[in-house]
């Protein structure tokens, strides 16, 4: 009856936009972060204060990544003991140390935190309120200690017959977790995707996170290519008289899962341009699109030239942030420059697909909290960004915000005009131009807009601001939307109302 319930709800409440906006929290370390909040032991997930789910909806979030939800082993805690975390949080103790949520024993709920009928109670509490739930699929590798390692130790790479490398294979001869090109994680064990039986038992534990979750993140997505995963164990494989399967292993569990929910949605880890194509080709809803990190990172012209001649549909499986869990954060990466950051941010929740933030990207958070950790380091809130979320999420509700489209605008003319990123979204109903002076000099420039409607005069409106302006239609029909910005500010206009 219990279930029953829950399905109800999900097929009530669940939302039903274009592209969502997915938001990741830490589960543990928020779970520690509320019990300071509210002055309580807040340890189960069903411990949380049912207004912090009410803050996320009123905030637009769609989907909330609860990253860190599985049951660990034991190995990967002391493994992880024995590391130094003083770059990360200079005060860590030993109880700071919760265990990598990617050294998965087995995908149940991790005791620590409730049961598989909290996970449950969770999905149901989010849906309930307008939201899905996300969760984590690990792919590639699982606890050292995890029961497959004894019951079936053929569903792993193992070493050559008379091979012994301790940074590559455990002394049982299981290869520890790599990617392409050998980072090795000596906390995890590495599957074998040309083994039918692992095939097999990994696509039952999608179907089993299903009944959890409404949206799987599938860690490391690109490993399981074929291709990807035959480079990468070449020697192995070809010892033990493996051969590549005929179908991909994403194909194959995507097509199940969907045929039990159709709207169950597949976002994909991976940071290549290649693997991502390839990889929604596969089934996959979304992929991680570092590019818009990467380029604001770099510069204002190399993020121009990256968006300049990019169609609506280009965005419609990017996945956009600019910070998440194994990034550092946005306002270290643009040189802890906290206006650059917003400017950074307000780029990614604008520019199209879906939107991704990180838990602290709303506050200003600069230090990286370690996944290993239960806590990060104390840090004040900035004031000027929580503000500007608080602003900005509101307007990025706007359906218009969520669909394919998108013509990159540039600049006709003004004095810093080779300082400001412009682009608009729309729809039939609504129109949005989006500026930001991405340098660190005030300016203004001209902004063309194309489809703009008017007589004598028309309005346009500073969302961000809440300012109205009358403008003379000819004036901004031939010399383009003259906009004055300060150093890393940005503006979203709504025109044609």
């Amino acid at each position: 009856m219990f279930k029953k319930f829950l399905i109800f709800i999900s097929l009530l409440f669940i939302c039903s936009c274009r592209h969502p906006f997915l938001y990741e929290i830490n589960t543990r370390p928020w779970l520690y972060e509320l019990s300071i909040k509210y002055e309580r032991s807040i340890v189960r997930l069903t411990d949380i204060p049912l207004q912090e789910f009410d803050e996320l909806a009123k905030n637009g979030v769609d989907i909330v990544w609860m990253m860190g939800v599985w049951k660990l082993g034991n190995y990967g805690l002391e493994f992880d003991k024995k590391l130094d975390y003083s770059e990360w949080l200079p005060n860590w103790t030993e109880e700071d140390v919760i265990g990598s949520p990617y050294a998965v024993y087995e995908y149940t709920c991790n005791p620590d935190i409730g049961t598989d009928n909290d996970l449950m109670w969770l999905k149901a509490i989010l849906n309930s309120k307008g939201m899905k739930l996300m969760l984590d699929f690990v792919p590639n590798h699982s606890a050292v200690d995890a029961p497959q390692a004894k019951s079936n130790p053929d569903m792993y790479i193992r070493a050559p017959e008379g091979i012994k490398d301790e940074n590559r294979y455990t002394e049982g001869g299981l290869a520890y977790g790599a990617n392409e090109n050998h980072f090795t994680w000596k906390d995890v064990l590495q599957w074998n995707y040309w083994n039918k039986d692992t095939i097999e038992f990994m696509k039952n534990n999608i179907i089993k996170i299903m009944s959890f979750a409404d949206a799987i993140r599938c860690d490391v997505a690109y490993q399981e290519i074929n291709d990807v995963f035959g480079r990468t164990w070449p020697e192995e494989l070809e010892k033990y008289g493996y051969t590549k399967p005929e179908e991909e292993f994403w194909t194959y569990a995507i097509k199940a899962a969907k045929k039990l929910n159709p709207n169950i949605i597949f976002l994909a880890e991976a940071y290549k341009d290649e693997y991502n194509e390839i990889l929604i080709k596969l089934g996959f809803d979304y992929a991680y699109n570092r590019n818009i990190l990467k380029k604001l990172m770099s510069s204002k012209d190399d993020f121009v030239e990256y968006i300049k001649d990019k169609q609506g549909s280009f965005w419609k499986d990017k996945a956009n942030f600019v910070e998440n869990h194994d990034e550092l954060r946005a306002v270290h990466n643009m040189g802890d420059n906290y206006k650059k950051a917003k400017a950074a941010g307000t780029i990614a929740a604008t520019i199209g697909g879906m939107i991704f933030m990180n838990h602290g990207q709303w506050i200003g958070k600069k230090n990286m909290l370690d996944v290993h950790l239960r806590r990060g380091q104390d840090e004040p809130v900035n004031y000027e960004i929580k503000s500007h979320y608080q602003r900005l999420n509101q307007i990025i509700k706007n359906k218009t915000f969520r669909s394919d489209n998108f013509y990159y605008a540039g600049v006709i003319d003004g004095e810093r005009k080779d300082d400001f990123i412009a682009y608009i979204r729309e729809d039939e109903e609504s129109h949005y131009l989006v500026v930001v002076n991405f340098s660190e000099n005030e300016g203004c420039a001209n902004v063309p807009i194309y489809n703009l409607k008017g007589r004598r005069y028309t309005l346009v409106y500073d969302l961000l601001n809440d300012v109205e302006y009358i403008k003379t239609y000819d004036i901004v029909k031939n010399q383009g939307l003259k906009v004055c910005l300060k150093a890393w500010e940005s503006q979203i206009f709504k025109y044609n109302y």
